[in-house]
């Protein structure tokens, strides 16, 4: 793709400013590498292969960046919450853009009509968070990041990430006028690395085409310990653009190699269908019928191209459709469509308990109790539905268990039988602490070798010794695919602390990794059976909790702004299928918010607030010199 003229040379100030500023951008990632608790190296590796390839072609990023976003997640491994493995990812694409194809002074800071809605809504949720950050914390030491007070800042990082990233599609919009639909090719892109976490998950855990309610995937969205339905609203939100990934191979490759370049757009489009089809959810089914219809119906009625232009995005949809009558009808969704008046009872209950406990006064009722603060209200406030929490002191993990929470680490397979010491206590009333030894990716384990020990209240670490049997463990299909192993803790309702944890095999090697948590929860990760205990199960609900009726006009400012973008665009020859995308996708993204909180999942927001900014930005000024053509089909 040849790389558009660019206006004159900035200013030697504008010049250092772009410098000092990629050089921030890049320092940050080292930090973040040199910390991190895997081996860094991979990811250098993939990250300095993707500086090159972002140096040579700078647009890149619109393919790479929304492709990576949903599959880029170790978190399973690494037990960061607040940070992951795309915060890298988007410093080096700042760094590289900043030095290679900077934006204009115009790019970074003028904002016209309705584009004002994303930078008022950044503004509300900082000073959200910010008023969550006043608040202490349930406990000073605690690395559970829901109940820390910086946890409004976990949650404005998918915002901030699209506004990061805002000036350069502005950018690029602005001077080629191709960055809606390369965005959206590259939205679409995502589906693949994201069904191939799905498909092994399947392979190890219940079979590739098992479609039994008995086990839901969760694929890379980890962001699923303590439940949700992200992996759903992600697939809900992304199929609407797999038509533009059709258009833009067939507008960039030569007429000799579009037919083998065809095979992207329906690789992505069946990979969509698949892990739609296994997230099990009702929601994300009813998500995806909704944007899919909204997207044909906008195809239909915008700027038409020819009968067969017109037609082959919708027709394309229906097989979708087809895709989930079928497994409504004829896998375990039946019974959970039949149990939905239940559920629904369920969800009422948590929607009542939340809002309970916030307080009534005027500034909560406009301003909210704070970005991130639900779960400790709930834990402060709440007979129901409490959170359970972990925090650190010195050399010691404490675990106050409300829920059913585990704390677990992920192991190598052994094979054989291995050796568990540690130390443990309990101050509050007896209890039992369960160590529970499964092959487990997430929420759903198998083959537990589990083993009680009872623990008094006098305050005194009792030392314990264990022998778990785990040949049957680790179980794998072929030399590299293994199910993960992870050995947890859990106990009845109460405090229990745990140190100086070591997991040993027969050659006296130590398993587990920060086993006397000096580094934290590093490589440590929790997981909660009790979905209702972390989240109002409604976006707007939540929203109007954490931000109040300020945030909840401001966020549907933003959807309803992008939602109208996109079907204006649709009308345009040049922006038809990417609007229609666009509107597709903020109506699923809204439908699955119905009945789950997806602003607590920083890397499916990120997604779908650049959405909303392609959207915003398609109905701004018609580019410099378009590299786009009319598409006739």
């Amino acid at each position: 793709m040849s790389e558009p003229s660019r206006p004159a040379t900035p200013g030697p100030g504008r010049v250092t400013c772009r410098l000092v500023a990629a050089l921030a951008a890049g320092l940050l990632a080292g930090v973040i590498l040199a910390r991190y608790p895997l081996s860094p190296w991979p990811l250098c590796g993939f990250l300095v292969l993707y500086a090159g390839l972002l140096w040579r072609y700078p647009w890149a990023f619109l393919l790479v960046v929304p492709a990576a976003l949903p599959a880029l997640d170790f978190s399973l491994w690494t037990g960061w919450q607040m940070v992951d493995e795309t915060d890298p990812l988007l410093l080096t694409t700042i760094a590289v853009l900043l030095l290679r194809a900077p934006p204009s002074w115009a790019d970074t800071f003028c904002f016209r009509g309705t584009q004002w809605t994303l930078p008022v809504l950044a503004l509300i949720w900082l000073t959200a968070a910010g008023i969550g950050l006043a608040q202490p914390g349930f406990d000073a030491s605690s690395v559970d990041a829901f109940l820390r007070p910086d946890n409004g800042m976990r949650i404005c990082k998918g915002l901030l990430d699209a506004l990061a990233l805002l000036p350069f599609l502005r950018a690029r919009h602005r001077l080629a006028g191709d960055a809606g639909p390369l965005l959206g090719a590259g939205i679409a892109l995502g589906l693949v690395p994201v069904t191939l976490w799905v498909m092994a998950e399947k392979l190890l855990f219940s079979g590739l085409l098992d479609v039994r309610e008995s086990y839901r995937v969760a694929g890379p969205f980890f962001s699923m310990r303590v439940g949700g339905g992200h992996i759903g609203a992600y697939a809900a939100l992304a199929l609407p653009f797999v038509p533009c990934l059709g258009r833009s191979v067939r507008r960039l490759a030569p007429p000799a190699w579009r037919l083998p370049l065809l095979i992207p757009p329906v690789l992505a489009g069946l990979s969509g269908i698949y892990t739609l089809v296994m997230t099990l959810a009702r929601s994300a089914y009813a998500a995806a019928a909704v944007g899919l219809t909204v997207t044909m119906l906008t195809a239909l009625f915008g700027r038409s191209r020819g009968v067969f232009g017109v037609l082959r995005g919708p027709l394309s949809i229906l097989l979708v459709f087809v895709a989930l009558a079928g497994a409504g009808a004829f896998t375990g969704m039946r019974a959970r469509f039949a149990q939905s008046a239940t559920d629904f009872t369920t969800r009422e209950g948590n929607w009542r308990a939340g809002l309970a406990v916030r307080d009534t006064g005027l500034l909560p009722t406009m301003l909210g109790m704070g970005l991130g603060t639900y779960q400790r209200t709930m834990l402060a406030r709440s007979g129901v539905n409490r959170p359970s929490d972990v925090a650190i002191h010195d050399g010691y993990a404490e675990l106050m268990i409300a829920s059913p929470f585990y704390l677990g680490q992920k192991l190598p397979p052994t094979g054989q039988t291995v050796h568990l010491t540690l130390l443990a206590r309990s101050l509050d009333a007896p209890t039992g602490l369960a160590v529970v030894l499964c092959d487990k990716v997430l929420l759903y384990s198998d083959n537990c070798q589990t083993a009680s020990v009872a623990l008094t209240t006098n305050g005194e670490w009792r030392a314990v010794s264990l022998d778990l049997p785990a040949a049957a463990l680790g179980g794998g299909v072929g030399t590299w695919l293994h199910r993960p192993v992870e050995l947890s803790f859990t106990a009845d309702h109460g405090r229990v602390d745990l140190r100086a944890v070591r997991l040993t095999d027969p050659l006296g090697q130590d398993l587990l990794t920060n086993g006397d948590f000096t580094l934290g929860l590093n490589r440590w990760l929790f997981t909660d059976d009790s979905h209702v205990s972390w989240r109002i199960l409604n976006t707007t609900l939540m929203l109007f909790f954490e931000t109040g009726v300020i945030g909840v006009l401001a966020w549907y400012a933003l959807c309803g702004s992008a939602l109208l973008a996109g079907l204006r665009a649709a009308t345009s020859a040049l922006w038809g299928p990417t609007g229609a995308a666009v509107a597709g996708s903020v109506t699923a993204f809204l439908v699955s918010g119905l009945f789950d909180n997806l602003t607590e999942a920083p890397r499916v927001s990120a997604l779908f607030f650049l959405v909303c900014v392609c959207g915003l930005f398609l109905i701004g000024p018609a580019p410099l010199a378009p590299t786009l053509t009319e598409d006739r089909g």
